[in-house]
């Protein structure tokens, strides 16, 4: 028979079996591995296949999985249960290039549970990360946004050092004198009635309202 492996049409397949899967991170451990060249697999149906591997292996043959070498065995694993599961796998041998590993389990394990277990965990620690570098990026822009938020209040608020006043409404001489506030000086004493001085009158009843003006006086 020519082999047809060197066509492309048929491709090699490992079969590993009396093995023991383990999970975190999923591993087949100390299988006895099979090379299996030009295959037809298109050939058989699904129980065909079932016995095929059972005399291949010498052993049941129950749960069946593969996987492509192309991807680590926890995200590429699939198992083989039915007639839609096989052809699958009929059609992943036909995929050029492809080079697929079958397993078989003899314990009845949750493989696909462990294999989402691991595949979950693994994108959780992605976003872990992720997330711990935005949390990160976030507290470096608060930082830098108070940074900018005290200079600025830092340059409202400052004193100048010289200071200008314009109340003069103290200490005033001539708002003091205009207002009549203001202690007397040592020059000036009290009116005793001695010295006159003169006082304008405030309002002059007799005066006509549309006549009245307004007294100019000196001190």
């Amino acid at each position: 028979m020519e082999s047809q492996s060197s066509t492309g049409k048929y491709l090699t397949v490992d079969v590993h079996y009396r093995g023991l899967f383990a999970p975190n991170t999923l591993k087949y451990l100390d299988p006895e591995t099979i090379i299996v060249r030009d295959v037809d697999f298109g050939g058989f149906t699904y129980k065909e296949f079932l016995l095929w591997l059972r005399d291949l292996t010498k052993g049941s043959c129950n749960d069946v999985y593969y996987c492509s070498r192309k991807e680590t065995l926890a995200e590429g694993i699939i198992r083989i249960d039915s007639d839609a599961d096989y052809w699958e796998f009929v059609k992943a041998t036909y995929t050029p290039e492809a080079k697929l590993d079958v397993y078989i389990d003899h314990q009845k394990e949750p493989i696909l549970d462990w294999a989402d277990n691991e595949v979950l965990s693994d994108g959780n620690e992605y976003d872990l990360d992720d997330k711990e570098e935005e949390d990160d990026q976030e507290e470096e822009d608060d930082n830098d946004e108070d940074d900018n938020l005290d200079d600025i209040m830092a340059y409202e608020h400052e004193v100048d050092q010289e200071v200008h006043t314009f109340n003069k409404t103290v200490g005033d001489d001539f708002l003091n004198k205009l207002s009549g506030i203001g202690s007397l000086s040592d020059d000036d004493e009290p009116n005793d009635g001695k010295d006159e001085k003169v006082v304008f009158p405030v309002h002059d009843e007799k005066q006509e309202w549309d006549k009245m003006v307004p007294i100019i006086g000196y001190w």
